[in-house]
């Protein structure tokens, strides 16, 4: 039987004791997430403080937002900040009120968004109740606050409700806190870049492709620039036995990738036959190819991440799609907001918010798929004594295939 299926926002890491000390980074958000209740994004232009999108109001100077809300606007930001409105004013006050009632907690970093809230703290003691009683708690102060501006006839009678819960990240590798924070002061400038180019962004929850030299069309989700699929694919394939990452214990059992003090993953064992393909893709995607990976494999997933390190367009498959509000990370944010990236999945394979191990089901579907978008240029692959007639039925389910 399926286990419950926890949403992020009420999900937490197995066996972690949520009283101990640790440094979080945490995000909570409204449940209308359709409306600017907290924040207006602004971009400064020519040392000007402008608004990026229409507001109701006149925007303050930069000086009087940065000195109210973060003190400084971060260099990081390309010129793009929020300015809180009333109900995000009342946010940020009953943040800063948290060391005060909670002298465990310290604040290290936050980021107000117009419908979502960022910050990083530091447990430095343990908490008397676990760090979801305190979120709860912060939760009911800005309500509060909001309640006495409300009596005043300073602002309307409700605050806008709260989704449930809350998402953590724990920090437990070295450079990780600097990470944490350049993406907590990047988010106005993400959000910037995702209205500028929205097409970009948009998850597309069905989209039909030719496959096969158009003997098939195919159904998949997909998130980025769907023009990718025009020009030449490079297919990559890598057998496990070429790459491997290396892996340590993590929290709650199973292992993780382990990671360099810059967030990158570290190998284990690399063969001449990795370093063929990769250099193969490099050489391709020079000549106008796009590279298409189903990132299967470690050496897959590193090809990936090599190209996108290289500013070459990618076009990548995975074994789920996609949050109704997802939004690529990292390199993938840039090379997506920049027209270099296509993230698909099978229509057929929706998404659910836990992990999805990757069968060999799985891998083999996405295999084919790929070949089947390449066309006569894709690689011939061992399935290891799998009928091509089931090879073919596995795709065709995952994408809901049609003559």
């Amino acid at each position: 039987m399926n286990d419950e299926i926890k949403h992020r926002m009420t999900r937490r890491l197995n066996g972690w004791d949520y009283c101990q000390r640790a440094i979080y980074m945490i995000t909570i958000t409204l449940a209308d997430r359709s409306h600017e209740w907290l924040g207006k994004l602004i971009l400064a232009k020519n040392g000007e403080a402008q608004h990026y999108l229409a507001s109701d109001g006149t925007a303050r100077s930069r000086g009087a937002v940065a000195a109210h809300y973060c003190a400084a606007i971060p260099a990081t930001s390309g010129g793009a900040y929020i300015e809180p409105t009333p109900y995000g004013e009342a946010v940020i006050e009953a943040l800063m009120e948290m060391p005060r009632l909670f002298p465990q907690v310290e604040i290290i970093e936050k980021q107000l968004m117009p419908e979502h809230f960022h910050f990083i703290i530091f447990v430095h003691e343990p908490l008397p109740k676990p760090l979801g009683a305190l979120i709860r708690g912060f939760k009911a102060g800005v309500a509060k606050r909001w309640k006495i501006l409300a009596k005043k006839g300073e602002a309307p009678s409700a605050f806008p409700a709260w989704a449930e819960g809350f998402q953590d990240t724990i920090l437990f590798r070295d450079g990780q806190l600097k990470a944490m924070i350049a993406y907590l002061r990047d988010n106005p400038r993400r959000l910037a870049e995702k209205r500028a180019v929205p097409d970009l962004f948009r998850r597309v929850a069905r989209i039909a492709l030719p496959l096969d030299g158009g003997r098939m069309t195919g159904h998949f989700e997909a998130i980025g620039n769907r023009h990718l699929l025009a020009r030449p694919l490079h297919q990559v394939q890598c057998s496990r036995r070429f790459f491997a990452y290396r892996r340590i214990p993590k929290a709650g059992g199973g292992l993780k990738i382990a990671r360099d003090a810059a967030g990158e993953p570290i190998a284990a064992s690399t063969s001449p036959e990795y370093g063929e393909r990769l250099a193969d893709a490099l050489a391709a995607a020079a000549h106008g190819a796009v590279i298409i990976s189903p990132c299967i494999s470690d050496g897959e997933r590193q090809i990936a991440r090599e190209a996108l390190k290289r500013n070459l367009p990618l076009v990548t498959l995975q074994n789920k799609g996609f949050a109704r509000l997802h939004k690529p990370v990292g390199r993938y944010f840039d090379a997506c907001a920049e027209g270099r990236l296509l993230l698909m999945a099978p229509a057929a394979w929706p998404y659910t918010p836990q992990e999805k191990p990757m069968t060999r089901f799985d891998a083999t579907a996405l295999n084919r798929l790929c070949q089947w978008l390449v066309g006569e240029d894709a690689l011939d692959i061992n399935y290891h004594g799998m009928k091509p007639a089931n090879i073919d039925q596995l795709a065709k389910v995952a994408a809901q295939v049609e003559k």
